[in-house]
């Protein structure tokens, strides 16, 4: 039988798990830019892979792409979002503000997007605010980007 003091001792899986969550936030923020950078790049690529597939009326080959395949474009905005919220230290940086901008972009794009690839026909107008869009994600981007460069001068 356990004691109570025994329970989160240093020989205890519990304590170490407990230290590896204090120390989590620490191994994001030593890394930020190097993980800001990737997620903007990720986000920015599947933007212009979204662009190419609405320009394509979604037809890939021999298909229409599914909701499935519309999968990795929410899949990377999640996992971008929780890189976001795992960096509460440096919610204050230009960076970090601009890129939370940049997923509001981002997400509003793939939410469009996906809804135009359900319409049963093209639509120019429809065609052209999606590219509008993905533009204004790629600015951000950039901006984003510029962030890190100008702060890493700091």
């Amino acid at each position: 039988m356990l004691r109570s003091h025994e329970r989160a001792g240093f020989g205890r899986p519990v304590f170490f798990v407990l230290l590896f969550a204090a120390f989590l936030p620490a191994c994001y923020s030593r890394d930020y830019n190097q993980a800001m950078a990737a997620n903007v790049a990720l986000l920015s690529d599947l933007c212009d892979k979204l662009a190419d597939y609405s320009k394509a009326d979604f037809m890939l080959e021999d298909h229409k792409v599914t909701s499935e395949e519309m999968g990795e474009f929410y899949y990377a905005f999640n996992k971008a979002s929780a890189f976001s919220a795992s960096t509460p230290r440096e919610a204050s940086r230009h960076s970090h503000k601009d890129f939370d901008k940049m997923l509001v972009a981002y997400e509003n794009f793939v939410h469009a997007a996906d809804e135009y690839r359900l319409r049963t026909a093209p639509d120019a107008a429809a065609l052209a605010g999606l590219m509008s869009q993905r533009d204004q994600v790629k600015h951000l981007a950039g901006r984003v980007t510029q962030d890190l460069h100008d702060e890493s001068k700091s």
